[in-house]
């Protein structure tokens, strides 16, 4: 929460499974992907038509992942990875905090990014 009314609440879980081609932990890595998410956004000042308006909801699919690990060092690394897929999102839109009226229920489909990132990575041993 904020100093305004604006709310930016996110629980997001996105576990994978990874293929690497020669060895493990080292070079190109093919992965598949899922997520899980429960969200609650609303009034936030820096986006047109969100001002007054809440979604809370939930978003869920799978795709596919693409990355490359670089050694640094005996426990270092460095990964990055990129990945596409689908995300079906259900949620409710709110006129407002206060008072809460609901303007309706909506279902959404997304194809397209849904990973992007790069790691430092310390293995413990």
């Amino acid at each position: 929460k904020f100093g305004n009314d604006m709310k930016l609440n996110l629980y997001l879980i996105q576990p994978e499974l990874r293929y690497w081609p020669c060895r493990k932990f080292e070079g190109h890595f093919l992965g598949v992907h899922g997520h899980y998410a429960y969200y609650n956004v609303g009034q936030v000042p820096f986006f047109s038509g969100m001002e007054d308006i809440i979604y809370r909801g939930d978003l869920y699919g799978g795709g596919i992942t693409y990355g490359y690990h670089w050694v640094l060092g005996d426990r270092l690394s460095i990964e990055t990875v990129i990945g596409g897929g689908y995300a079906r999102m259900e949620y409710d839109k709110y006129r407002c905090a206060g008072c809460g009226e609901r303007m309706g229920h909506y279902k959404r489909n997304y194809f397209g990014p849904t990973r992007a990132g790069v790691s430092l990575i310390y293995f413990i041993r």
